[in-house]
């Protein structure tokens, strides 16, 4: 496992630093960091700190190709931001101001250097990264929020369909009440008039029968007058 020395300040020593930066340490580790960083160079230092780690290779060349291959990448749910702690990427937050490491972390790292000297000088590379957080905790401001979908109101039926089925109910209503009323109508016709239309069937059934019989009357007449004339 290499050293947590990753705080040197000369020009060979920075060049060939990285800076990790968005790093989930809460579940990336020290061993992780050098699993995944190791496959670029020989790694003699390496130090985890909250939210963002250190890699120092022996040569630039390995520290760029580091860079290269992975910044942009995907760790335990958070994209890295990776970049050489001597080449600080554009500052697209306030410019020109100065953080310690207090104020720009609040807590003390997790593998602290073992003596004072190489704790102090942290600050050197603090500077060199305060562009990328100023850069992270800006995001928010700079990206807009999506914009709500409007929603097509869509008109309710249900006052049409219940005016409906009220109308078909007040309908059927009438329609039995209705037939309520015709029913009591034909009782009283069926209770009233059904002895005068006795009446009046019974007088033209006698007429027919009386038509009938004049008829048979007639036939026999012409009948006997017609053997008469047969017999003359």
């Amino acid at each position: 496992m290499a050293s947590n020395v990753t705080n040197k300040t000369d020009p060979r020593s920075m060049n060939s630093r990285v800076f990790i930066g968005n790093l989930n340490t809460l579940v990336v580790k020290k061993s992780d960091v050098e699993a995944i960083f190791s496959k670029y160079g020989k790694i003699v230092g390496c130090s985890v700190h909250k939210g963002f780690a250190f890699v120092q290779y022996v040569n630039e060349r390995n520290a760029r190709a580091a860079v290269a291959g992975e910044d942009g990448r995907m760790i335990a749910g958070q994209v890295l931001d990776i970049n050489l702690a001597a080449e600080p990427k554009v500052n697209r937050g306030k410019a020109g101001v100065k953080r310690s490491a207090a104020e720009m972390y609040g807590s003390v790292p997790e593998h602290p250097s073992p003596s004072p000297l190489l704790s102090s000088s942290f600050d050197l590379d603090y500077d060199f990264q305060r562009d990328y957080y100023d850069r992270m905790y800006s995001y928010p401001a700079r990206v807009p929020p999506p914009p709500p979908i409007a929603r097509a109101v869509v008109p309710s039926k249900r006052q049409r369909v219940s005016g409906n089925t009220s109308r078909r109910g007040k309908s059927g209503f009438n329609s039995k009440s209705g037939q309520r009323g015709s029913s009591s109508k034909s009782g009283k016709l069926k209770g009233d008039d059904l002895q005068a239309i006795k009446k009046e069937l019974t007088q033209i059934k006698q007429k027919v029968d009386s038509l009938l019989e004049n008829l048979e009357k007639i036939e026999k007449e012409q009948s006997k007058q017609a053997a008469g004339v047969d017999q003359g």
